[in-house]
């Protein structure tokens, strides 16, 4: 059955096509009327072909063609159907893409990048280059070379290959051929493109793999030398490099002529781009070279980023033993009963002397182990080889032992002895801004609010200027010594001499004997200064890493084991690493369980060796494989891809791509940039056709006016302004459709309600004719954990949600449009719009500002005691006032009573709540807060934001708990609050107050995707102590009630005298303590007559909370209802208050005496009821619709 109709969406045409049709991967009815049975590429570009009509579609066709060819080719060769990876790599392939390949061990990089090029020799008469790293591997690969293309019918005559160390006769024919371009493969080594580069920039070179994309970038001119060969102008690099430094100095100061020559600059450089060129492929199992402007050049020319492993995919039992012995004797013993294939780790703190003093005692014991002190040719292949048991080294993060061994066969678990921790020797007037930086990041815990405050902004002037080299150092203190003030240098100066001064008055013998006592923190005086000790957490994760490592069934087991010997160490190292790794826990070590694991590492590292001889299969649900998520913000696709490491980049169109590695799925993240398609206007009824009692809404892309930002579907000129610079969501649509196309799955990750169901389903629906694995998944939380949960609760689409969003638009459409028409006729304006949710929010404002224009008079007392009472409208005014006036007005105070009650915390916030509280309590704009928290939330700080649900998670309850007990808060009081349904309480995802979240920002710990400003902090500062006091107990309280008389007018009054237990009154404070006052005659001390509005206009939040209350309107459409008031000029604020205008008033007035009962607020409440019941699948959407045209109908033909 059809639900909607895409405009401009046929995979062929590019003309309407069905939903249902999309689903199946087939075309639109004018293209194919009927659908085969069977619905493929091939079968489908047939049909197609022989109907005359085969267009776009030949792409899809084409592409489905090679990649079946290339299957066959590989299983002629190689004997087996490549990886899920391959495969998709060889898409990007046919689809001429530059790209990088980072993959795990075992997945077939190199034997994919011989076969890509003999294929492409073979079926389009391409001539390709290998490069490798080392002339051994140049004769491994010309040998599997050779073995392919006598397998796939080849001629030898076409591969050439050179290396130093060929035969002298060999290397002068292979140079001549080469030299004569008489070959279509060639294989060297990246030295080649160095010494003879020259050669090949005569040649046309169509594609061009490097495997091992570390090797070739150890030289940088290489990335020059390879644009080169790849048929780029040889200036087109200075022109990239220019743009870059262009665009650097445009983000620091704007200038009109700068920004003039930048885009002259651009221009040339994508005219460049447009030109016929070879294309390139990089392939490696990480990139650990440092990024640097050179490498710029890949993503503006060629539109990639090579790429990085990941940091965090880890799969690893971490254990932890108290020290049960000496720590050398307690390593040895490990080694001893674990064998080979471990990494003995030294803490920096003891060094090499520890390290050296280990590896005999290993060798004493029978175990071959050597100290890699210094990364030794050969030493590496020797421990693959079984050659030694165990490398033993320092546990440093920048240490090529802790990050250049990837060997995930051989390393099988690692033992440090002793917690991981680097030593700062730092001086009483220490100038060294890298260690001033180190030592204040780990004392301002210890400090007081104050020192704590500077030191933050000290911190924030540091990170400025670190890290500085040893050059810098000196030329600071050089600097200081000369008293040199102005220029960079003199401000590097001042940031340092302030910081210095700030640890010299800071750190007394009464603070470090403070820091003595702390959990985590070590700073010991010494002779001439200070030494910090620091967790090193970088180092622990590095180091451990290693016996975790990426293979094509996965991420392999691996075994960490911890030796305790400093217990401050360990909490600080404990304490960061689940800052990082929300999943991180420690283990007991016991020998027992340590056997289990050990047998789960060893099947991993026999299927790692099964894999290489081609002797293992792996299920399908096993092999690595790539997929497409598929977000609306660039910010929730940035926050999501820095989990697991820095994501590398790469274009498509105009949509920018992240890829990271999850375990054994690499996720590809795109955005959408919100919603792709809107209800069209033209066809049918206000965009919707109705044929045989079936509606069928018609979407179309939403197009952008580029001069004035306005937002449309219809036409290709802009409605408000007539610019015809128009951006349309086609062409995010056709980017997402090619990146389908090079992917193995596609995960829909769009927000988790109604709305953001209906996106999902546009995007499955438009995307499933490029790619038939499409599956849905569900987060209210941007976080690492609810990302991994999600992945393996994937799901399909909720079609009742859906259904439930169709019914909210056409009705928002059917009744926006009629009402607004008889508006334009009755006022004569176009500027006019009306709905059935705003209808009656704007006849409440209306409504209280009548209420507001009748008075109240207010008699405002202050008697004995300092207690202020309030009598409204009071009886026998004027005698009250001349009693006042000559001190004889007295109050008498009567039936007064105290008891002790409990006052409970409200619950945490939902979106109605939070936005009242962000007015009262901030007073920030509805619009304001929503765009606060939806960056909080795509940012990773808060759970989603438009929610009218209060449960708490057991998440959530676990880090109220944490930040309770570590606060020492009181009791922890759970609360779940629970209500049906999915959706969760808005809360923080950590266990950060506002004040830790800064710290962290400032020290680097924390880098959000989005600068967070205070207003951003502020508002989490509200959403965070909300939240924990819904997880406190009651405050215990102490209540007066009593009854007051003054001159015949009598009042009744209840307040809290005293507080007996504070509660969550201590962190969210709504209790207040007021004066208690004693029964009796108490004479009155001062008073003030107040004439009022009988009712207060209402204010943002006041309206918010009545649509909540009163059930119209919902969490996400809450903020866009009051905008739309103020856009239309209907209401303007004053004073924080709303008042509606005259406009506003009329619009209100004709629309409640001519439209009443449609736009009333129990018809506006009913249908909000009705579309609840078709998202629970207990209505028929289609017959809510019937009833809603009748509604309309009525209101076109009304007089």
């Amino acid at each position: 059955m059809t639900l909607i109709i895409l405009d401009a969406s046929c995979p062929n045409c590019g003309g309407a096509i069905e939903d249902d049709r999309l689903l199946k991967g087939a075309v639109c009815g004018k293209c194919l009327p009927k659908i085969p049975n069977e619905v493929n590429p091939l079968t489908l570009a047939e049909v197609l072909r022989r109907r005359n009509r085969l267009m776009r579609y030949k792409v899809v066709k084409e592409l489905d063609e090679e990649v079946k060819r290339f299957k066959e080719e590989f299983r002629k060769a190689v004997g087996n159907e490549p990886w899920a990876l391959q495969e998709v790599w060889a898409c990007r392939v046919f689809l001429d893409e530059n790209f990088s390949i980072v993959a795990p061990t075992g997945v077939g990089k190199t034997i994919f990048c011989i076969l890509a090029c003999l294929y492409l020799i073979k079926h389009k008469k391409r001539r390709c280059y290998l490069m490798l790293p080392s002339s051994i591997l140049v004769d491994q690969v010309v040998d599997k070379a050779r073995e392919f293309m006598k397998k796939l019918k080849i001629s030898e005559d076409n591969l050439a290959y050179y290396h130093s160390a060929l035969p002298s006769k060999t290397r002068k024919a292979m140079l001549s051929k080469i030299t004569n371009g008489e070959f279509k493969l060639l294989v060297t080594t990246d030295r080649f493109l160095i010494t003879r580069g020259d050669t090949l920039g005569r040649i046309q070179i169509d594609n061009i793999f490097v495997d091992d994309v570390d090797s070739f970038l150890k030289s940088p001119k290489n990335i020059d030398r390879v644009v080169k060969v790849l048929g780029f102008p040889p200036e087109v690099v200075d022109k990239v490099l220019k743009l870059i430094d262009l665009r650097l100095k445009l983000s620091r100061r704007y200038d009109k002529s700068l920004e003039q020559e930048y885009n002259n600059l651009a221009h040339e450089v994508e005219e460049a781009k447009r030109r016929k060129h070879g294309k390139l492929v990089v392939a490696g199992a990480t990139l650990r070279t440092k990024m640097t402007k050179r490498m710029l050049i890949f993503s503006e020319l060629l539109d990639f980023e090579p790429g990085t492993s990941p940091k965090f995919v880890r799969n690893i039992i971490d254990f932890k033993l108290e020290k049960r012995g000496e720590l050398v004797s307690t390593a040895v013993e490990l080694v001893k009963k674990h064998g080979r294939g471990a990494l003995v780790f030294i803490p920096m703190a003891y060094g090499r002397e520890l390290a050296r003093r280990v590896t005999e005692k290993l060798a004493e014991a029978g175990i071959r182990a050597y100290f890699y002190e210094k990364m030794e040719e050969g030493i590496l292949e020797r421990f693959e080889k079984g050659e030694y048991d165990a490398l033993v080294g320092i546990a440093a993060s920048r240490s090529p032992f802790v990050r250049g061994i990837d060997l995930p066969e051989m390393i099988r678990y690692a033992v440090f002895v002793g917690v991981p921790r680097r030593e700062v020797k730092i001086e009483r007037y220490e100038l060294n801004p890298n260690k001033l930086f180190t030592l204040l990041s780990n004392i301002l815990d210890i400090l007081d609010e104050q020192r704590k405050t500077r030191a933050m902004l000290i911190l924030q002037n540091l990170r400025k200027v670190i890290p500085a080299t040893a050059d810098t150092v000196e030329k600071i203190k050089t600097t200081l010594a000369e008293g040199q003030q102005s220029g960079y240098a003199g401000y590097v100066a001042k940031v340092v001499k302030d910081a210095a001064d700030f640890v010299k008055e800071t750190l007394t013998p009464e603070l470090i004997s403070k820091i003595e006592e702390s959990a985590d923190i070590s700073v010991k005086a010494v002779d001439d200064g200070f030494r910090v000790t620091i967790p090193d957490t970088s180092g622990y994760l590095q180091a451990s890493g290693r016996t975790s490592r990426l293979y094509a069934g996965g991420v392999t087991k691996g075994v960490s084991i911890l030796l305790v010997d400093d217990v401050k160490a360990l909490t600080g190292l404990t304490r960061r690493l689940k800052f990082i790794l929300e999943e991180f826990e420690w283990v007991d070590y016991d020998d027992q369980e340590a056997l289990r694991e050990f047998r789960e590492v060893d099947r991993d590292r026999e299927a790692i060796k099964e894999i290489k001889r081609g002797k293992l299969t792996l299920p399908s649900s096993a092999i690595a494989r790539e997929a497409l998520m598929i977000v609306e913000s660039p910010t929730k696709a940035r926050t999501f891809a820095k989990f697991f490491g820095k994501p590398f980049r790469r274009k498509i169109g105009d949509i920018t791509i992240y890829s990271t590695a999850t375990g054994n799925i690499i996720l590809n993240i795109a955005a959408t940039m919100g919603h792709l398609t809107d209800l069209s206007t033209t066809p049918g009824y206000y965009g919707v056709i109705i044929e045989d009692e079936s509606f069928k809404p018609v979407f179309s892309p939403i197009k952008k006016c580029g001069r004035c930002g306005y937002q449309f579907v219809d036409g290709d000129t802009c409605p408000s302004c007539g610019s015809r610079s128009i951006f349309s969501k086609g062409e995010v649509i056709e980017a997402l459709r090619k990146a389908a196309l090079t992917v193995n799955e596609i995960y829909v990750a769009t927000d988790p309600d109604a709305e953001g169901e209906k996106i999902a389903y546009d995007i499955t629906c438009l995307l499933k004719p490029y790619n038939k694995t499409v599956y849905r998944l569900e987060f209210h939380e941007v976080t690492r954990k609810a990302l991994l949960k999600a992945l393996a609760n994937k799901r399909s689409i909720s079609t009742n949600l859906v259904e439930a969003q169709l019914v909210r638009r056409i009705e928002d459409r059917w009744f926006g449009f009629e009402l607004s028409r008889r508006l334009w006729e009755h006022f004569g304006s176009r500027n006019l719009s009306a709905g059935r949710v705003q209808t009656p929010v704007l006849g409440w404002i209306v409504k209280r500002l009548e209420e507001a224009k009748k008075k109240k008079t207010i008699a405002r007392v202050v008697v004995e005691g300092n207690v202020e009472l309030s009598f409204e409208n009071p009886q026998n005014l004027e005698l009250i006032k001349e009693k006042a006036e000559r001190n004889e007005l007295a109050v008498e105070i009567k039936d007064a009573r105290e008891y002790v009650q409990s006052i409970s915390p409200a619950p945490p916030y939902i979106t109605a709540t939070l936005l009242r509280d962000a007015y009262q309590f901030l007073r920030f704009p509805v619009g304001l807060t929503m765009r606060l928290a939806q960056e909080l939330f795509e940012s990773g700080f808060i759970t989603y934001h438009r929610t009218d649900s209060t449960t708490v998670s057991s998440a959530g309850l676990a880090i109220a708990r944490e930040y309770i007990e570590n606060k020492n808060l009181g009791e922890f009081t759970p609360r779940t609050y629970a209500r049906e349904g999915a959706h969760e309480c808005i809360r923080p995802v950590r266990p950060l107050d506002r004040t830790k979240l800064q710290q962290y920002i400032q020290i680097g710990l924390i880098k959000p995707v989005v600068p967070l400003t205070d207003r951003h902090l502020r508002l989490y500062d509200l959403i965070f102590r909300r939240f924990i006091a819904s997880q406190l107990p009651p405050a215990k309280v102490v209540s007066q009630s009593f009854k007051a008389e003054m001159e015949g007018n009598e009042i009744n009054v209840e307040r809290v005298v005293n507080i007996l237990e504070t509660g969550f009154n201590k962190i969210f404070q709504t209790v207040r303590q007021e004066n208690r006052i004693e029964p009796g005659v108490r004479r009155v001390l001062s008073m003030q007559v107040l004439t009022t509005p009988a009712a207060r206009l209402y204010t943002e939040g006041d309206i918010i909370s009545l649509m909540r209350e009163r059930r119209i309107g919902r969490p996400s459409t809450y903020s866009k209802i009051v905008q739309v008031l103020f856009d239309r000029r209907y209401v303007i604020e004053k004073s924080g208050r709303l008042i509606p205008t005259s406009k506003g008033i009329k619009v209100y007035g004709y629309l409640f005496s001519n439209f009443g009962k449609y736009v009333s607020e129990e018809t506006t409440r009913e249908l909000e009821m009705v579309m609840d019941l078709i998202e629970e699948g207990r209505e028929n959407y289609v017959d809510v619709l019937k009833k809603l045209k009748g509604q309309t109908e009525a209101i076109s033909v009304r007089a």
